[in-house]
C-alpha cells in the first residue's frame, strides 16, 4: 500500500506539467483534386492536424497533443460537442499510452479532457475540461483560367483571369512550375467564383506552370497547364555602320632607327576618321527587361598618319567575340547593351614612304590578341529597325610597348530577326 501511495502522489505532482491543446482552424476549399495528390506549397509540419488523401475525399485528422510525462500507464481522452441547446455529447473516448490522440470531427465546438492512469491501471489524476472549435474548410474548384500562356518578348499585359467556385479573401493563389518553382501575384482581386492575378513582368520566366489554389486548412486544387515563353525563342540583331578610332595611348609599330619615338608608327594622330563596323548579335536567353547571348563584331580601319619625315599607311581589322547583356530602358523602344569579350587584331597593308625619295619600307603583316569591352543603345524605329549609337574600347596586345588602345565610337544601323 505504501508503494501505491507513493505512484499516487507522484502522478498528482506530474499532471500539474501536463498542457492543453490548441486545434487550428480549418477552412473550405475549391475544385475536384485532380491527380491522386497536389503539392503541398506550404509545410505544415507545426500544424496539429493533417490531411489524410488516401481515400477519394480528403479527411481531417485532428491531432491532440499533450506534454510526455513519466510513470503512467496510459491516457484517456473525452471529447465531447457543445449541441446548439448548450448541451455536451460525448463523441469520442480514445485510450492511448502515446502523447496524442488523434480524431477526425467535422466542423463544430467542442470540448475534451484527459485522464491520467497510472502504472497499476488505476485513476489517477484528470485535467481541466478546455474547450475549442474546428471550422469547416472547403474544397476550391478551378473550372478555367485566361489567358493560357504569357509572351515575355511581345506581351505588355501580365494578368490571368481565373473562374471556379469557394475563392476566400485568405486563398493563396499562385503559379507552380517544375521543381516546386513558385511564381507568386504581385497584386490580385477575387471573389468566391473569379479571381484576378497581375504579376510583374520581372519575376517571370520562362517554362509550364499549373495555376494552384489553396485554402485555408489545406485543401488545394490545381488547372494546368500554364505557358510562359518567348514568342521567338531567341533574336539575332546584324547592324552595320560608321566606327571612327580615336588612339588613347601606346603605338601599333614603332621604327627603332628613329630617335623621337612619337612620330615613328600609327596613333600618331588623335583620329582616324576612314572607319566602318559591323556587329551580328545572338540573344537565346531572353526575359520581359533582359536578354542575355554573344556578339560577334568586326570593324575596318585606314590609318594615314603623315609628319616631317614620312608618311604611312595602314589598315586595321579587329574581330571580337564578346559576352553580351542587354536591359530595355523602355519595353520595345530603347535598350541598353554591355559587352566584354576578345578576339584578334591584324595590322596590313603596313608602309612608309618618305618625301626624300627613298625606298617605301613595308612592315609585315602583324597579328595581335585584343581584348573589347563596349557599351550601346539600341533606338527601335519600329519593331524591325532600330538605330545602335554606342563605343567600344579595344586593348591589343602587341610586342611592342608601350600597347596600344583606342576606343571606336560608333553610329550603326540595324535590324533584328
Amino acid at each position: 500500500m505504501a508503494i501505491k501511495l507513493r505512484f499516487h502522489l507522484t502522478l498528482l505532482f506530474i499532471v500539474i506539467f501536463i498542457f492543453s491543446v490548441n486545434i487550428h482552424a480549418q477552412e473550405n476549399n475549391q475544385n475536384e483534386l485532380q491527380g491522386n495528390s497536389l503539392p503541398d506549397i506550404e509545410d505544415d509540419s507545426d500544424l496539429n492536424y493533417y490531411i489524410d488523401r488516401s481515400e477519394r475525399e480528403p479527411r481531417f485528422i485532428q491531432r491532440l497533443i499533450w506534454q510526455e510525462v513519466e510513470h503512467v500507464l496510459r491516457f484517456e481522452v473525452i471529447v465531447h460537442r457543445r449541441e446548439n441547446s448548450g448541451a455536451f455529447t460525448e463523441v469520442e473516448r480514445i485510450s492511448t499510452d502515446a502523447f496524442f490522440a488523434e480524431v477526425s470531427l467535422p466542423a463544430g465546438r467542442y470540448r475534451y479532457q484527459v485522464l491520467i492512469y497510472d502504472l497499476f491501471d488505476e485513476f489517477s489524476s484528470a485535467t481541466a475540461w478546455r474547450d475549442f472549435e474546428i471550422i469547416r474548410a472547403i474544397q476550391p474548384e478551378l473550372t478555367s483560367f485566361f489567358p493560357i500562356a504569357f509572351y515575355l518578348d511581345e506581351d505588355d499585359n501580365w494578368e490571368i483571369t481565373l473562374r471556379g467556385r469557394n475563392f476566400l479573401t485568405e486563398s493563396v493563389i499562385h503559379l507552380v512550375g517544375e521543381y516546386g518553382r513558385v511564381i507568386r501575384p504581385q497584386s490580385r482581386t477575387l471573389d468566391a467564383s473569379s479571381a484576378r492575378l497581375v504579376f510583374s513582368g520581372d519575376s517571370l520566366s520562362a517554362g509550364k506552370y499549373d495555376v494552384y489554389v489553396r485554402n485555408p486548412g489545406g485543401l488545394d486544387a490545381k488547372m494546368g497547364t500554364f505557358t510562359i515563353g518567348n514568342k521567338k525563342p531567341f533574336d539575332v540583331n546584324i547592324s552595320i555602320g560608321y566606327a571612327p578610332i580615336v588612339p588613347l595611348y601606346g603605338f601599333l609599330f614603332k621604327e627603332f632607327n628613329f630617335e623621337d619615338t612619337d612620330v615613328n608608327a600609327p596613333f600618331y594622330d588623335s583620329f582616324y576618321p576612314l572607319s566602318a563596323a559591323a556587329k551580328i548579335s545572338f540573344l537565346p536567353f531572353k526575359r520581359v527587361r533582359w536578354n542575355m547571348g554573344f556578339e560577334v563584331a568586326a570593324s575596318f580601319s585606314m590609318m594615314p598618319t603623315n609628319s616631317e619625315f614620312y608618311s604611312t599607311n595602314a589598315y586595321l581589322l579587329n574581330t571580337h567575340l564578346s559576352y553580351l547583356n542587354q536591359f530595355y530602358l523602355i519595353r520595345k523602344k530603347l535598350a541598353f547593351n554591355v559587352s566584354v569579350g576578345g578576339g584578334i587584331s591584324y595590322l596590313s597593308n603596313f608602309y612608309y614612304e618618305y618625301p626624300d625619295g627613298g625606298d617605301p619600307y613595308e612592315v609585315p603583316t602583324s597579328t595581335m590578341p585584343s581584348a573589347a569591352a563596349g557599351l550601346s543603345f539600341m533606338i527601335f524605329v519600329n519593331k524591325l529597325i532600330y538605330i545602335s549609337p554606342g563605343v567600344d574600347f579595344i586593348h591589343i596586345f602587341s610586342q611592342d610597348t608601350p600597347m596600344p588602345g583606342f576606343i571606336r565610337p560608333y553610329a550603326l544601323v540595324g535590324i533584328r530577326l
